[in-house]
């Protein structure tokens, strides 16, 4: 099956996205046009990384097309996109410290909070040490890194896939995680949750987002992982995207509430991706949010001060 990738992956292209990849179904011969393609968020990146190696598990034969006539061929190797999926090309370019800019595609394969930090750094070179300008930003793409990459590595029953871009020009951080596991219904299912059962996609999505509410794991993150991080890019005027399965909830900046839909044309994610995006002149003071974040979640009284990392 020839699958032509649009121009565009991202924002609301990105949901079309994810659609058509689910219609390549049980197909055993997948091409994968990249010809076409000029833009790519680092959610369609992995997105696109977590189902071709998904596809790849699975014995499948994929083949990447094009590439030569591609025009972001160079940044898909620079993004290790090309690597994480087992396909090498000459490049004709010379890597450069990527400190400031990006995080290439992993694979969370190893400690999470070592790669939070690795993560963190690049993102906010120099934010490791205390008092520094970029503290706070290193504070909070740490946390928010490692929270949702935990939930992966707990819950996802597949492997899980990490990269984070900072757009210079809107200051904007972005920090995308996704699996090719069960994804999250199923991984409530598989928990004996009883309510699981008459749930949907985007309810179990929702619920994953309220505190308390977990499939556990080891270690556990005692269920508030994604409502911390939630209520951290509500406070920094962010956006936040989970989609799994056929669910999708948006938090959009300036909103309390969450929408829910389901991908168009019948899509289906075969697992989780989530992606998280924040202003890094909102990131002031982390300790702060985290608090806020605890008080608005319930997990503190609002009379209690003084914020612990935990």
């Amino acid at each position: 099956m020839l699958v032509s990738l649009p121009p565009q992956i991202h924002a609301k292209a990105l949901l079309s996205f994810l659609s058509m990849l689910s219609s390549v179904e049980e197909q055993k011969k997948i091409e994968l046009d990249f010809g076409p393609l000029r833009r790519i968020s680092p959610g369609g990146l992995i997105a696109l990384t977590a189902i071709t190696t998904r596809w790849l598990r699975q014995h499948r034969e994929v083949t990447l097309l094009n590439l030569g006539q591609c025009s972001i061929t160079g940044y898909l190797q620079r993004m290790d996109f090309l690597r994480a999926c087992g396909a090498e090309l000459p490049e004709r370019f010379q890597r450069h410290d990527s400190a400031g800019r990006f995080v290439p595609v992993r694979a969370l394969t190893h400690n999470v909070e070592d790669m939070g930090h690795e993560l963190a750094t690049c993102l906010a070179p120099g934010g490791e040490d205390y008092g520094h300008p970029n503290a706070s930003l290193y504070d909070l793409a740490w946390y928010v890194f490692t929270e949702i990459a935990n939930n992966a590595r707990q819950h996802s029953a597949g492997i899980g896939y990490a990269a984070a871009q900072v757009t210079r020009g809107e200051g904007l951080v972005r920090i995308a995680v996704g699996d090719n596991g069960n994804g999250i219904r199923k991984s409530f299912l598989d928990a004996g949750l009883e309510w699981a059962g008459e749930s949907t996609d985007c309810t179990a999505i929702l619920r994953a987002l309220k505190p308390r509410v977990s499939s556990k794991g080891h270690p556990t993150n005692e269920g508030v992982g994604l409502t911390l991080v939630s209520e951290l890019v509500r406070q920094t005027r962010g956006w936040l995207l989970v989609v799994s399965g056929n669910g999708v909830v948006i938090l959009r900046p300036g909103s309390e509430i969450p929408e829910s839909q389901i991908l168009p044309d019948n899509g289906h994610y075969p697992g989780t991706l989530v992606v998280a995006a924040f202003r890094q002149q909102d990131s002031n003071d982390f300790a702060q949010l985290l608090h806020d974040a605890k008080v608005r979640a319930g997990l503190l009284s609002s009379g209690k001060s003084g914020a612990t990392f935990t």
